[in-house]
């Protein structure tokens, strides 16, 4: 029984792979959706990065008594969360 559902999937997703390369057109809209959201994903870890080396710094500083520190944290952060902004406001205009 499982051999035989596994023969129902096995030709199922066969003939789905046949179609949607047959179909050009969906295949790219496919390709550049898949794009699109690879970009977006590199933006927010990009993002994401410079807030988490700015609060290690920031930790940094204070642990230290160094008032550098904590000030490139402080920089470090504010860059993440502005690039943040700006890609949430780039989405907000794009969709």
């Amino acid at each position: 029984m499982k051999d035989l559902f596994l023969g129902i999937s096995l030709a199922a997703n066969a003939a789905l792979g046949y179609l949607l390369l047959k179909d050009t057109d969906a295949l790219n809209d496919l390709s550049d959706k898949f794009e699109d959201l690879s970009s977006k994903a590199a933006e927010k870890i990009d993002s994401f990065t410079d807030q988490a080396e700015g609060k290690a710094k920031q930790v940094e500083g204070a642990v230290k008594d160094d008032p550098k520190a904590k000030l490139e944290g402080d920089f470090e952060n504010g860059k993440g969360i502005v690039k943040d902004k700006v890609n949430d406001a780039k989405d907000a205009l794009t969709d």
